[in-house]
């Protein structure tokens, strides 16, 4: 199982596919649909689209049509197929905000079967951070330390750049404003934020040292 999709709404769809373009993401197809904005549905690429459906429904994730409601979240199924992980930029890791970091574990790892590969408090962040492998990237979920529980809500995605540099000073060049480069809080990263309205959705690149 791994990440093969996005759905992104934004109120002009035009500009948000040429956003998308500039991006220059590979790997990931990425779906532009009308609306104000925001992350709709993450697909995942799977082998047998109705043997994993009718898995994930015994294991008691609610189904919707063309996918799975996971915490009030949407994930689509699709055939996993060949993909394009080169060039470009490549997807990191996706964010999840949850108000219940063990419903979160019952969720993403026991029944939809991604790998907990990692579990840290980050008290001075105030926030619990669980990291799940799915596939080549990471799905990143997110709890306050000390919250009120509530559904789940996509955060925002991250992209990979072989190198970070290059990339920044391309996207600048075509006039999108990007932040400047800084120490991630993965050792070893340094990260950019890309402050472009029509990706619908925070973005940041990530370069690995």
């Amino acid at each position: 199982m791994r990440i093969t999709g996005l759905v992104i709404a934004c109120p002009d769809p035009a500009a948000a596919r040429s956003a998308w373009r500039r991006l220059g993401v590979s790997g990931v197809d990425v779906e532009v649909t009308a609306g104000e904005g925001g992350l709709l549905a993450v697909v995942l690429g799977v082998e047998d689209v109705a043997t994993t459906e009718r898995l994930l429904r015994r294991r008691g994730l609610g189904g919707h049509a063309g996918g799975i409601d996971i915490a009030g979240l949407q994930w689509r199924l699709a055939p996993a197929g060949g993909g394009d992980g080169g060039g470009g930029v490549t997807l990191d890791h996706l964010v999840v905000r949850t108000g219940d970091a063990e419903r979160a574990v019952a969720n993403y790892g026991g029944r939809l079967g991604l790998d907990l590969r990692l579990d840290r408090r980050l008290e001075e962040h105030g926030f619990r951070g669980l990291f799940f492998r799915c596939g080549d990237a990471v799905v990143e979920v997110a709890a306050p330390t000390k919250g009120v529980d509530g559904p789940d809500s996509f955060g925002g995605l991250a992209w990979r750049a072989a190198d970070l540099d290059a990339t920044r000073e391309r996207l600048v060049a075509d006039g999108v404003e990007v932040s400047g480069i800084r120490s991630g809080r993965k050792p070893g990263t340094r990260v950019a934020t890309v402050r472009d309205p029509h990706l619908g959705t925070p973005t940041l690149l990530v370069g690995h040292t």
